[in-house]
């Protein structure tokens, strides 16, 4: 899974993004610090996975992971070349999921780029540069495919960005579409056919007000604090709770904005016990075990007899691999399998 962060300049995304990764971007009181994008892995936090590695003792557990990246500050006028944001988009358009940290705080030492604070207003300026910057994609291919002769892809493609066209001048919204029409789009990456995350990024001092901004509260906004978590990294972890929740902010911190990207985009977690490693895998609901199989590596695809599978619950019942297969909890599945959440699979292939 990859994330794409964007917000106005001094919103908080490199402190965000730092919180996440602990990748130490720079981070300056002023907008347009960060100047490249940064790239950062997120480990995902999993019980199931640390209970695997209780029962089996693998030399090593690795966890599934989410790629987050940071760019520079969008601003009003950004799809016209405004600011620095622009220049960064297209690594945007490659992410799975948006997640859209708006400011709600004040602070002498970092300025905001309208000098008052709304952040209803906030995002409406953002998504109206990433609606711009889709309209600009939609009318360019819109321009050539009417030249283009009928063709299967044509058939979908073209209803789906008049649809388009027709919307995104007026906001960022996606019209209604079709599974055909959604999957003609999905070469072009448009922001607006993507899952939108906010995140409020709130005082570190004052009680949040989510009654402020309605629409982002309605839409599953999540109520965080970089300056909170920034000044209790060390605290332990049952104190930061009670800070976060005094201060009317989501329980779990940043950790929360992962958990809701995981469900925003459908994903369910599947496990390997192969070797001397245990490892989470991140895979969207419906994969099969083919597919799992390739994700891991394509000579196992190519390879591929047939997947053992063990649901995690009948593992931890059992207390190891080899008594769950004894006690015929291990379940011989074929390429065609739907994976569920939870299965632990050992894959069995031809070299």
């Amino acid at each position: 899974m990859r994330v794409g962060i964007v917000g106005l300049p001094n919103a908080g995304k490199s402190s965000l993004f730092n919180l996440l990764t602990d990748a130490a971007a720079r981070v300056d009181s002023y907008p347009f610090t960060t100047i490249d994008r940064n790239v950062g892995v997120v480990t995902v936090p999993d019980a199931r996975l640390e209970e695997i590695g209780r029962l089996l003792a693998p030399e090593k557990t690795t966890p599934a992971h989410v790629d987050f990246v940071d760019i520079a500050g969008l601003v009003k006028g950004a799809s016209k070349g405004e600011g620095l944001g622009n220049r960064f988009l297209g690594h945007v358009r490659e992410a799975d999921l948006i997640l859209h940290l708006v400011r709600d705080f004040t602070s002498p030492d970092a300025a905001h780029v309208f000098d008052t604070v709304d952040p209803q207003r906030d995002a409406e300026v953002v998504e109206q540069e990433l609606a711009i910057a889709d309209i600009e994609t939609v009318e360019r291919r819109l321009e050539h495919l009417r030249k283009e002769p009928k063709s299967a892809e044509r058939e979908h493609l073209l209803p789906a960005l008049e649809k388009l066209a027709a919307v995104l001048s007026r906001g960022f919204v996606l019209p209604e579409l079709h599974a055909d029409e959604r999957a003609a789009l999905a070469p072009l990456h448009l922001f607006v056919t993507k899952p939108l995350l906010y995140a409020i990024n709130c005082s570190d001092s004052t009680p949040a007000d989510p009654g402020r901004y309605p629409r982002l509260v309605e839409h599953g906004a999540v109520l965080i604090s970089c300056a909170l978590e920034q000044a209790a990294q060390d605290f332990p972890q049952d104190e930061k709770v009670e800070l976060r929740e005094s201060l009317q902010l989501h329980p779990h911190g940043p950790a929360a904005l992962v958990e809701q990207g995981f469900a925003m985009l459908d994903l369910i977690r599947f496990y390997t016990v192969k070797g001397t490693e245990s490892r989470a895998w991140a895979a969207p609901r419906g994969t099969t075990a083919l597919g799992a199989a390739a994700m891991i590596h394509s000579d196992l695809a190519e390879g591929f007899i047939k997947a053992e599978v063990v649901t995690f619950a009948d593992l931890a019942q059992a207390g190891g691999y080899h008594t769950a297969r004894d006690t015929g909890r291990v379940k011989v599945e074929g390429k065609n399998y739907v994976v569920q959440d939870g299965d632990v699979l050992l894959i069995r292939f031809r070299n």
